[in-house]
């Protein structure tokens, strides 16, 4: 038999095996009475235990962003660019950033993919850009109907190309709540191979967020560079052309700064809006760097559940509000599993 020195300094070191079951159980259980078990967990400071990164990472978004919490899980981000205010539903668009008058097709685009969780804070994704094409009209399975001004025939409904790879991380500095990510995007599709030359591209962001004392308010900014890679100069005839007559700039690298501000309503639902008045763009050939149309998105956040975040939004630009010169749009990040 140990006596009771024994068995509390065993105890107490985590050197003393639970009893396998059908054996000892009476001794077991009158020891138990005059000792209590200590667990390693416990003998552990308290800066070495793992954190859950949902106590650095409050806001529903910034959750949504950095993926599930499984070690793996499905990644996706899709962003829905639906008709103006006045037809929302409409299969055409307008180009809000450059004219009403300039038309594009209503698309559901975004990128799908795995995400593997490195740690409590680190995230890998890897996975593909999608494009469809009008998703809410005709027959899904087939070429999409070109209803632009002036333009007939059909559009190639779907497109998969444009594989990419990114790391994330999540984690909060200064009593700010943020997230740093890099990512490479390598060009699969035919027109970025033969016509423009490119081979891919990579980009940082860095997204900070700070509550405003113990308001409702909050808000922060998302800062963004990107660099395109080509394989070599333009030889199609028509590129060049339109390259000599400044209708095509082959971009080289891009910045923004996009502020946004928020007011959260409950845990589900939050107002948001973005400000992208601070976009530039840098093009080959060219030492100057161009500010592009800015454009505003006011929306509603919502939080469906911890790894399902919706933002429908309607898109503008603040020097011409019009209601032909909007666009109504849904952006998503989905994780599953």
């Amino acid at each position: 038999m140990m006596n009771k020195n024994a068995y509390l300094v065993l105890a107490a070191t985590g050197l003393l095996m639970a009893p396998v079951s059908g054996f000892a159980q009476t001794s077991s259980t009158s020891v138990n009475t005059n000792s209590s078990t200590v667990k390693m967990e416990d003998l552990k400071k308290a800066d070495e235990k793992e954190k859950d990164i949902d106590s650095e990472i409050t806001d529903a978004r910034m959750r949504a962003q950095l993926g599930s919490k499984s070690k793996w899980s499905f990644k996706s981000s899709l962003a829905y660019s639906g008709g103006s205010v006045e037809e929302p539903l409409s299969g055409v668009r307008p180009n809000y950033r450059a004219s009403a008058t300039i038309e594009a097709m209503t698309t559901l685009s975004g990128d799908v993919g795995v995400n593997y969780r490195l740690g409590e804070r680190d995230n890998i994704s890897f996975g593909t850009g999608v494009t469809v094409v009008d998703p809410l009209h005709g027959d899904i399975v087939k070429p999409a109907e070109d209803t632009r001004k002036g333009r007939k025939g059909t559009l190639s409904r779907y497109e998969v190309s444009t594989p990419y790879l990114s790391w994330s991380r999540g984690y909060r500095a200064f009593d700010t709540q943020m997230i740093s990510s890099l990512q490479y995007s390598h060009a699969t599709d035919s027109d970025s191979i033969n016509l423009t030359k490119t081979f891919g591209a990579a980009s940082f962001s860095q997204t900070v967020l700070a509550n405003f004392g113990q308001s409702k308010w909050n808000g922060g900014t998302s800062l963004t560079l990107g660099k395109s890679f080509y394989t070599g100069d333009l030889d199609d005839a028509n590129m060049i052309a339109a390259a000599k007559a400044g209708k095509y700039k082959r971009s080289d690298m891009s910045f923004g700064l996009f502020p946004f501000l928020q007011y959260t309503f409950n845990d589900r639902y939050s107002f948001r809006t973005v400000f992208g008045y601070f976009q530039f763009a840098r093009y080959e050939g060219y030492a100057d760097n161009f500010q592009l149309e800015p454009y505003q998105s006011v929306g509603t956040g919502i939080s469906i559940t911890r790894d399902i975040y919706l933002y429908p939004n309607v898109q503008f630009t603040p020097k011409d509000i019009r209601a032909d010169r909007t666009n109504v749009a849904l952006s998503a990040n989905l994780n599953l599993f």
